[in-house]
């Protein structure tokens, strides 16, 4: 491994780390490079040499974000939700801040309609794989975003509660929202 690349991913964690400590006092639109810098104990030269600004930070950190979310959530015939489940919430619990910082922060949504699409976009894809269905109904792209939206609302509400109920708990209340939702699903599909 290149020092260099150990160098500007050292650099970045330090910059995703300042942001979401900023934003748990600020808006995104009133921090500036200078205050990003200082939290980060960088220069403002090194800041300018990986981002143009404070929002393309907070875009690539959302790009990445995104992009770790749907490795989790992946098509794959041995697709246990339960497992998925567990995945997705020790990547929110070992992740905190930032994710304090993404769902808590969003003024205008985007984040969270960004992971909502994602999130329906995979899950449908996996339910036409299993039931071996070529197209997606109406009502069952209605159900899937009723879920999903649903599932994101019970993980902003565990961020905005300091992630104070356990991952046990959270896992359980997403299990059981899932059990429920599978049942309205068969319905559906009977």
């Amino acid at each position: 491994m290149n020092t260099e690349d150990r160098r500007v991913r050292k650099t970045e964690k330090a910059l995703q780390n300042a942001l979401s400590e900023l934003m748990l006092h600020k808006d995104l639109r009133h921090i500036t490079v200078q205050e990003l810098a200082d939290a980060a104990d960088i220069h403002r030269v090194t800041f300018y040499s990986h981002y143009h600004d404070v929002y393309d930070l907070y875009e690539q950190i959302v790009k990445r974000v995104l992009a770790e979310l749907g490795e989790i959530v992946k098509e794959d015939p041995a697709h246990l939700y339960s497992n998925t489940y567990e995945a997705i919430i020790n990547y929110l619990y070992n992740n905190q801040t930032l994710f304090y910082m993404l769902l808590c922060n969003d003024i205008d949504n985007t984040f969270i309609s960004r992971v909502c699409n994602l999130l329906e976009k995979k899950y449908l894809d996996i339910w036409l794989f299993e039931d071996n269905l070529s197209v997606v109904s109406d009502e069952m792209r209605l159900l899937t975003s009723y879920h999903i939206h649903g599932c994101i609302a019970l993980l902003t509400m565990w961020a905005r509660n300091d992630f104070s109920a356990s991952k046990q708990e959270i896992t359980q209340l997403l299990r059981r929202t899932d059990l429920n939702f599978e049942r309205m699903l068969s319905n559906h599909l009977d």
